[in-house]
């Protein structure tokens, strides 16, 4: 089917099948559950953290670098 929408004309077409796909994929998921989302939620949160503290170390060895300090 999908290779019957590919070959429908330029790019409505090419619309039509991600709409297609889209809702496809949204019949499937469902919504995560309040436990699942603070699970989540504190994962994306240590993330930002982690990287923002390995910018910041490398932001400080380069201005000591710079600084000749």
């Amino acid at each position: 089917m999908a290779s019957k929408e590919r070959e429908s004309s330029g790019p409505l077409g090419y619309i039509r099948m991600a709409l297609h796909e889209w809702r496809l994929i949204l019949q499937r998921v469902r919504k995560p559950d309040r436990e699942e989302y603070i699970h989540t939620a504190k994962i994306i949160w240590l993330a930002i953290l982690l990287v923002g503290s390995v910018a910041y170390v490398i932001h400080l060895v380069a201005t000591q670098v710079v600084m000749g300090g």
